[in-house]
């Protein structure tokens, strides 16, 4: 069963900069079965980052949260890691 994921994070680099990390781990993201449904940032704060990502499973979820060499490209391309929260909906 797919489970739908609203997430946020702030940003220390410029959205197009996370943007362009999205894009580089497009292969692993798919292999993972993870799509991104919505990612934008606030127009007031510009390093408030939303998304709506689609999980196939809980398990991929924990998965993608435990990934460890991930979080580090994540956190390359901006993402502030210990900021981030996701919520199944």
């Amino acid at each position: 069963m797919a489970v739908i994921v609203k997430s946020s994070i702030k940003l220390s680099k410029a959205f197009d900069t996370w943007k362009a990390m999205v894009k580089s781990q497009e292969n692993r993201i798919k292999e993972m079965g993870i799509k991104f449904l919505f990612a934008g940032t606030e127009k007031e704060y510009p390093t408030q980052l939303h998304a709506i990502m689609m999980f196939p499973s809980m398990e991929v979820l924990q998965a993608f949260g435990a990934d460890t060499e991930l979080a580090e490209i994540r956190r390359k391309g901006g993402a502030v890691i210990e900021s981030g929260v996701m919520i199944p909906i």
